[in-house]
């Protein structure tokens, strides 16, 4: 969910963040001249960064007016800004507040709290993540590129990190390849890597097994064939809901299509699926009805036409049906995505 508000900020932003990097980490704070006095500042920042997650929730499951969240927003901004005036340079303050700031629209001002915590803290991992995710939406993708790379370096085994790479060469393959970047065969290798890395790294996240299924589709040359492999294993999970099992067969019936398998599609299409389904496996129908039917005009035409005269296989070879991929299945792409 992202929602948009002016969230009121330190009048004093400018003077708290200097345009350059202290030359070494701040002195402490009065704030944190003893042991105590950090340990409140670390409390009160856990406190109000559950408090933001549970407001999300709430709005989610119905619970709060729009109003009543309007409000809370406001509420849990003035307490970022008050813990951020008495420690500006506490990096875990920045990234948490930018965080929230994405979450209701506020992504200039997030930015400007990301660019801050990378001044300090100029090594982690997230913050070029969320820098990366900023120049990304801005059409940035050169800038986006080696940000998403530099947190791949620092956090290897962050899964998150590789699908924002891969969803990055998805995205603009037609960008990069027109500027020289890659190749079309290169980006297409690399994107597929980045996506594969996410759910090895990540076995659990069925996001991410769905978005590597689909990204056999979106690559220069479709790989069908390897695309059959991939979505045979996710459609055997044992944790799939009922949406997700008939999202998966529904992409098995457009893979078996698409390799020519009509039998095949035709058997996975035969059981109903969840309503918001219902459209995709109509289309899938008639794609293979379309196929069958094209292929028995043509070997009726070549029973009765010289070889010279007989139709283009190509004339029966279903269109690309661009609706399918993801199948509603990606909740991975929200405003913060890819965030960890």
């Amino acid at each position: 969910m992202s929602q948009h508000f002016c969230v009121p900020l330190l009048c004093a932003l400018a003077t708290l963040f200097p345009a350059q990097a202290p030359a070494k980490d701040p002195a402490p704070t009065p704030a944190q001249g003893s042991e105590d006095s950090a340990t409140l500042l670390e409390r009160k920042l856990l406190a109000v960064a559950q408090d933001g997650d549970k407001l999300f929730s709430d709005m989610e499951t119905g619970n709060l007016t729009q109003e009543d969240f309007e409000r809370k927003v406001l509420q849990i901004s003035y307490r970022y800004d008050e813990l951020i005036l008495r420690d500006p340079h506490n990096v875990n303050t920045l990234v948490l507040y930018g965080k929230f700031l994405r979450r209701v629209g506020q992504n200039d001002v997030a930015n400007t709290m990301f660019i801050h915590a990378d001044q300090l803290s100029p090594n982690l991992a997230v913050v070029k993540q969320q820098l990366g995710n900023y120049l990304a939406e801005q059409g940035n993708y050169a800038g986006a590129l080696v940000l998403y790379l530099k947190a791949v370096d620092l956090d290897p085994r962050e899964a998150v990190y590789h699908y924002g790479l891969g969803e990055l060469l998805a995205t603009y393959r037609e960008k990069f390849v027109a500027d020289g970047a890659f190749t079309g065969s290169a980006i297409d290798d690399q994107s597929l890597a980045a996506f594969a890395k996410a759910e090895e790294l990540d076995p659990t996240c069925k996001d991410f097994a769905f978005r590597h299924g689909e990204a056999y589709y979106d690559l220069g040359t479709p790989r069908w064939a390897e695309a059959l492999a991939h979505w045979t294993k996710v459609a055997a999970r044992s944790d799939l809901t009922k949406y997700e099992k008939d999202a998966a067969r529904l992409h098995l019936a457009r893979v078996n299509c698409e390799l020519g398998r009509k039998a095949a599609a035709l058997a996975l299409l035969r059981d109903e699926v969840s309503p918001v389904l219902q459209a995709t496996r109509a289309r899938l129908l008639r794609r293979v009805s379309d196929a069958n039917s094209a292929a028995e005009d043509r070997a009726n035409a070549e029973a009765i036409l010289p070889g010279g005269q007989r139709p283009s296989d190509a004339s029966s070879a279903p269109s690309e049906d661009k609706s399918l991929p993801g199948a509603g299945v990606s909740s991975t792409t929200s405003a913060d995505s890819p965030a960890k």
